[in-house]
């Protein structure tokens, strides 16, 4: 890849699996991913008109779209970003600190304020909005690294994978033959959240922009309950919503 051209599209290929990984699809299905990465390699370089007239070329060479599928490679770019959001939620969550610490503490799951755990904003602000994160650079407005269900559903399950290291004693494998169930898991309460309480999950993201344009809040800690009153969640959004209207 010696064209300044080839390696632009090299470089904004891998970022938008970065940017699927985290705001499309957690643990992409291991089938066709080299196919995936190719498409995703075509989108990002038709954003660019000198880049997608680099790539009409590339298309008809072998040897040089293989290189590209290389170089952006989804396995190790999953791989890459998962590593980096375990560990910071080892270094954020506070109950690392503490080996009695219950595993019943459960940091992402309230039932007077579910989702709203300072957990999902201090692990969003450090793995993309740091001095250079991605989601930090795509400013305000129209950010698609929120108002998102999957990029939740992954902080989610980097919990989950700090709090089993912390009952074992030992830290766990973020990997995903364990993990990828649970995404899919969290991405249906998710779903659940957005079909039956969506004024609910608009004030959670209301929350967690203002936090991330803001700066820090302290991590706290909470008991756990599967059971969920969404009527009442939802009625409450609505009513804090009217009231700043």
């Amino acid at each position: 890849m010696e064209s300044p051209c080839t390696k632009c599209i090299a470089i904004s290929g891998h970022k938008a699996l970065r940017f699927h990984v985290a705001t499309v699809e957690g643990f992409p299905s291991s089938s066709d991913r080299d196919q995936l990465c190719w498409d995703l390699i075509l989108e990002s370089s038709k954003q660019d008109k000198l880049l997608w007239e680099k790539m009409k070329e590339i298309q008809g060479d072998d040897a040089l779209k293989a290189q590209l599928i290389d170089y952006a490679n989804m396995e190790r770019c999953t791989t890459q970003i998962r590593g980096e959001l375990i560990a910071k939620a080892r270094i954020s969550i506070p109950c690392l600190t503490n080996t009695d610490h219950s595993y019943t503490q459960n940091l992402t799951c309230d039932a007077q304020a579910p989702l709203k755990n300072p957990a999902f904003r201090v692990l969003l602000e450090a793995q993309w909005w740091g001095p250079k994160g991605e989601g930090r650079r795509c400013g305000r407005k129209g950010n698609a690294y929120t108002d998102n269900l999957p990029i939740l559903a992954l902080i989610a399950c980097a919990v989950e994978c700090v709090l089993l290291g912390v009952k074992r004693g030992s830290p766990v494998d973020f990997s995903e033959s364990y993990f990828k169930s649970w995404w899919e898991t969290f991405m249906q309460l998710l779903t659940e959240f957005s079909n039956k309480c969506p004024t609910y999950l608009e004030t959670v993201w209301d929350e967690l922009k203002e936090g991330l344009w803001k700066g820090h809040t302290a991590l706290t800690t909470h008991d756990p309950t599967p059971i969920f009153d969404f009527s009442a969640l939802e009625t409450a959004a609505k009513v804090t919503k009217q009231g700043k209207a």
